[in-house]
């Protein structure tokens, strides 16, 4: 009888062995198992039709494929890459299967052009990106002869308060230091001689100031590359 007590496993040994017998169903559930895989995938803030099968694709998922080998990080970089998407967010739900891609979008305020190059969307922060679909209508012009120029003129725009360059047309950099800005101001059409990306503040005091003087009511033009020493015309 002793003998025999002592072929018992011991409980250290017991442990052992439901540990990895946890360990080894819950691998296969992970990896082999059926249970845990895609079963839906959802893509919600594409612009188009288009766009959506575009990410769909570069996503290079499928449905059946293992949920615990979707590497929602990887994936979300892949993503964030393309210029058009400001950020994307992919999670997976375990319990029905579901990949969810969240894409937030670019929002064009202004559409940029460089000499010899195709058009693109500006946004806020100056990012230059192609947004897919229709750029929607009324957005103002950025445009130069050389990156150094477009550069500039972009920083100047993103300096500008909403409520003045909502009313931009058209920005053109012809040099670094000489911007002109074309638009609707106070409700008159004018056109204003910028100069450089210098004294954005000052400058637009300036221009506010000239504006609501009476004398000013026909003026056409605003020139402050000198904005101590405005010019109007």
């Amino acid at each position: 009888m002793k003998f025999a007590a002592r072929l018992k496993p011991s409980k250290a040994v017991l442990a052992i062995t439901t540990t990895l017998l946890i360990f080894g169903a819950g691998s296969y559930l992970l990896g082999w198992s059926s249970l845990l895989t895609v079963k839906q995938i959802e893509i919600t803030g594409a612009p188009t039709v288009k766009s959506e099968r575009e990410i769909a694709k570069s996503l290079d998922l499928s449905i059946g494929d293992k949920l615990a080998r979707v590497d929602s990080r990887a994936l979300a970089n892949r993503l964030n890459a393309i210029d058009w998407i400001e950020s994307a967010d992919i999670s997976r739900n375990w319990l029905d299967g579901k990949v969810a891609v969240n894409l937030q979008v670019r929002t064009p305020v202004a559409l940029y052009t460089e000499l010899g190059k195709p058009q693109v969307a500006l946004d806020a922060s100056g990012i230059s990106f192609q947004l897919p679909g229709q750029i929607p209508d009324g957005l103002p012009r950025v445009s130069s002869s050389s990156v150094a120029s477009g550069l500039i003129a972009i920083e100047v725009f993103t300096q500008m308060p909403k409520e003045f360059s909502a009313g931009i047309d058209r920005l053109a950099a012809v040099s670094p230091t000489n911007i002109v800005i074309n638009g609707k101001f106070n409700g008159r059409k004018l056109q204003i001689v910028w100069g450089d990306s210098e004294d954005t503040s000052l400058k637009l005091k300036v221009i506010n100031a000239l504006l609501d003087r009476p004398e000013n009511k026909s003026i056409r033009l605003i020139d402050v590359t000198a904005p101590h020493a405005p010019i109007v015309k």
